[in-house]
């Protein structure tokens, strides 16, 4: 009787190892033996016989039966595993199952609470249906959640999306097969907004009566120009740099319903009229009341509303109407005291070309306003160096310091007249609206909620990072914004959710807990089997996991090789 092999699985487990005999019927024996020591002899004690094998499989398995054996024959601390290791049926399943810890090693330690929520409001949202593998690309649907997940988890550029989804959560993908899904993307442009649309509207049993719209700017690290990156007005102040403008449409709470890109030198009150041609397709838009901010205020936008049936609630510009209304306006005689929103406001109501013109007064939005002036005046006067004059290149270019100027030639002066003028609007505020069934208070406190919308933006902006942007071709700035929508969608979702469950959570700190929902991947030495040991919960990610209906269970158990 011949020995042919022994597995020593790189340590012994004391004097212990695992042996397989050939017998002379072809069959392998698997044993378990021990090296002893008498007197000056060495020979081998059989410990235990496992089972005998007719194929390589079957040696395969009574080799973990004898490695789970061996393991337990040892002194030596384990631990238990929720899954035993795979044996075919029929042969011998007498084994302990535990593994020894000093055979262990991490592998790595990957996040799965990103995965765990987002993933699965990913799917929940029918997200997962947006693109449709083919011969040329079979996981562009599979890239394309990774990396609206990515974004979430730690809004990075694509290139370095794609080492973080490596390091931290195990998921490996090419640069090129990033690139080509997002140029599947940008054909899809029409079906993710109406995807997320259809998502948000199933919140709403009732039906959706309020809309709001506001724009922003997102900024390149770029300084040359072409149809779409373009130089405009920068609500990030970054006037040298190219530009998109992107309008959002949401509804209250500031869950999505839509969006568009326009060039970056797109003047803002001109990118209403696309986004109501947008809503035509989803909403009877006579039933929409519209609410938006006063760069929409333009007799272009406002004749187009009324001609459509929208109506709407537009912040007015009241220095801009006509002098007649405007000393009506100052005037004190018409207010009266009411409460809009727990704040204490006068409030006039007047007529301006056959619309609803309402005005308020705040003595908390007054001594906001003084203070704002007063800390530009103070700007100027530093740059004067106590000149009555300042050189023109000195002046900030703004409008916001500019109307306090008397600008002559190549120098400009501090003019008192529009310092007093600009002060007697301190703590004013005005709306116009065709609405007329609504009270003037009510329409007030709608057209307060337009800051859910600038809410958005701020998520967008930081928590997503959706600028600066780093991509140079069209194709591919429209897939970032369309990614970053997805990513939006997701963080609203999550966010609603718990707080329909009574957990006021920020997206931020939802985000922070789900990093934290980490395993650690050991590996065994010996048999190069890997072992996945989940973190514990705290009391707050197992009250999120139980909101969102997941298990989490804490026991360790075999998993995939890495």
């Amino acid at each position: 009787m011949k020995i042919v092999g022994f597995s020593f699985f790189s340590v012994f487990a004391g004097a212990m190892f695992i042996r397989i005999k050939e017998k002379s019927n072809g069959h392998r024996a698997i044993q378990i033996v021990q090296t002893v020591r008498e007197g000056e002899r060495v020979r081998q004690k059989l410990v235990r016989h496992v089972g005998h094998a007719k194929n390589d499989e079957e040696v395969q398995a009574y080799q973990e039966i004898a490695t789970s054996i061996l393991n337990s024959l040892d002194p030596q601390l384990s631990f238990p595993l929720a899954k035993s290791p795979r044996v075919e049926p029929g042969l011998d399943c007498d084994f302990d199952n535990r593994v020894r810890i000093r055979d262990l090693r991490e592998d790595r330690r990957v996040i799965e609470g990103i995965q765990a929520v987002f993933g699965n409001l990913y799917d929940e949202l029918g997200f997962s249906k947006l693109l449709k593998p083919d011969r040329s690309d079979s996981k562009c649907d599979v890239i394309l959640r990774d990396l609206v997940l990515a974004r979430l988890a730690d809004p990075l550029s694509k290139r370095k999306s794609v080492q973080m989804l490596w390091r931290n959560f195990n998921i490996h993908h090419s640069l090129d097969p990033v690139y080509r899904m997002m140029d599947k993307v940008t054909a899809h442009q029409a079906e993710i907004r109406d995807t997320v649309c259809n998502a948000t509207l199933g919140l709403f049993q009732k039906g959706i009566d309020v809309l709001f719209f506001d724009v922003t700017t997102l900024f390149f690290e770029s300084f040359s120009a072409d149809e779409l990156r373009n130089f405009g007005f920068s609500k990030d102040c970054k006037f040298k740099q190219t530009q998109v403008v992107l309008a959002l449409v949401t509804t209250t709470g500031g869950m999505p319903i839509t969006y568009e890109l326009f060039p970056g030198n797109k003047f803002e009150g001109h990118t209403l009229l696309p986004i109501i041609e947008l809503l035509k397709k989803r909403f009877e838009v006579h039933n929409i009341l519209l609410v938006a901010d006063r760069a929409m205020f333009t007799k272009e936008n406002l004749k187009a509303m009324d001609d459509q049936g929208i109506g709407y609630i537009v912040g007015a510009k009241l220095r801009k109407l006509p002098p007649t209304l405007r000393s009506q306006i100052l005037e004190e005689r018409g207010y009266y005291p009411s409460v809009v929103e727990d704040e204490l406001h006068w409030v006039g109501e007047f007529e301006h070309e056959g619309r609803r013109l309402i005005t308020s007064y705040s003595s908390i939005r007054a001594r906001k306003d003084q203070s704002d002036r007063l800390r530009l005046i103070e700007r100027l006067k530093k740059k004067s160096r106590g000149r009555d004059t300042l050189p023109i290149g000195e002046i900030i270019n703004n409008a916001g310091t500019a109307k306090f100027l008397e600008i002559e030639k190549a120098s400009a002066k501090i003019d008192e007249k529009k310092i007093t003028s600009d002060a007697q609007w301190d703590g004013m505020h005005g709306i116009i609206t065709n609405v007329k069934t609504q009270s003037a208070i009510s329409l007030l406190s709608r057209y307060r909620g337009l800051w859910q919308i600038e809410d958005a933006f701020r998520i967008k902006k930081n928590d997503l990072a959706m600028r600066p942007i780093f991509h140079w071709t069209e194709n591919r700035i429209r897939a970032h914004v369309a990614i970053c929508f997805l990513a939006y969608a997701i963080a609203k979702h999550a966010t609603s959710k718990l707080q329909v469950s009574g957990l006021n959570l920020s997206f931020a700190r939802l985000r922070e807990e789900l990093l934290l929902v980490q395993a650690s991947i050991l590996v065994n030495i010996r048999t190069r089997k890997f072992y996945r040991v989940p973190s514990k919960l705290t009391d707050l990610q197992a009250k999120i996991f139980k909101i969102f209906r997941l298990r989490r269970s804490d026991v360790p158990d075999l998993c995939a090789r890495q």
